[in-house]
């Protein structure tokens, strides 16, 4: 299982960004921070049987960077990459994403494969291509602007459901 909390003193927007994760991605649950350090995130990680964890991290008010890490023993060990975030966009579309989840990871660019693939190992989801795929609903990785696009798609209707995330640096 995957947890999903904010750093100490989340914002509007990371909190909303916690939420929207925990709703698309399979085998998730927001974990509610509060005051709790990395000593009493890893204690809470192995009552609730979770080895996985997004942090979202916040700066001038708004969500700034991912960190993945995954439990190994009673400690926290960081996994590549880092994502650093230039903007997150919320959107509002036809389908509500309630019981929505997403099955596989897709990419449109070679710029956007080495993410997709680090995140089809952290997440334990497929990477397909995605003109090809069978799958209805993917995280979707686009390298075609400056950043790189990341956001929950319906692939039938080839459209974005939630948000998009626009990285502007990965950490490796």
């Amino acid at each position: 299982m995957i947890a999903i909390t904010t750093g100490r003193k989340p914002t509007q927007s990371t909190r909303r960004l916690s939420r929207e994760l925990a709703r698309f991605l399979p085998g998730t649950r927001r974990l509610v921070r509060g005051k709790l350090g990395l000593r009493q995130l890893v204690e809470e990680l192995i009552a609730t049987g979770s080895s996985r964890l997004v942090v979202i991290y916040r700066r001038f008010g708004g969500p700034d960077r991912l960190e993945l890490m995954k439990l190994e023993g009673r400690r926290l060990q960081k996994t590549p990459p880092t994502i650093i975030l230039q903007n997150v966009k919320f959107v509002k579309t036809v389908k509500t994403g309630r019981g929505v989840k997403l099955e596989c990871i897709t990419a449109d660019s070679n710029r956007a494969s080495r993410l997709a693939e680090a995140l089809s190992n952290f997440l334990r989801l497929p990477l397909v291509d995605h003109e090809t795929s069978n799958f209805e609903y993917s995280l979707h990785i686009s390298g075609d602007s400056k950043y790189l696009g990341i956001a929950p798609t319906d692939l039938s209707a080839k459209e974005i459901m939630g948000f998009v995330m626009w990285a502007k640096e990965l950490r490796w």
